[in-house]
């Protein structure tokens, strides 16, 4: 993930440089208990989750190859995080969710246009 410094540094302005980096978002509400009602977010983003009744989620919205995106718990319940629609996260069924802990975070990378690789906090 590049460093909104490091691209401004190359001559890239920070409006630009925001849009290429991703942004950060606080301050998320998981939503729905499916796939289909979860909560989307966008690759390329720090995600903190702040409100996480029991059941709901968030779900990525496509991405392309070699996006990356952080999602932090810190909300009361598991969340869980959902790839796109019809694709999947490390070895789990295609659109099924994996469970984030309260107190952790994941990075996901996209690997391809059916694959997430997803790598969990302690």
């Amino acid at each position: 993930m590049s460093y909104t410094k490091t691209v401004m540094g190359a001559g890239t302005s920070a409006v630009q440089a925001a849009a290429i980096v991703g942004g950060v978002n606080a301050t998320i509400s998981a939503a729905g208990t499916t796939q289909g009602t979860a909560t989307v977010l966008y690759p390329l983003g720090l995600h903190t989750v702040t409100t996480v009744t029991a059941a709901t989620g968030v779900i990525l919205a496509i991405g392309a190859l070699g996006d990356e995106t952080v999602i932090f718990n810190g909300g009361a319940n598991t969340l869980l995080v959902y790839p796109p629609v019809g694709a999947k996260i490390n070895n789990l069924t295609t659109n099924t969710g994996i469970n984030l802990a309260v107190n952790t975070a994941i990075l996901l990378k996209c690997a391809s246009a059916t694959q997430w690789i997803g790598i969990l906090s302690a």
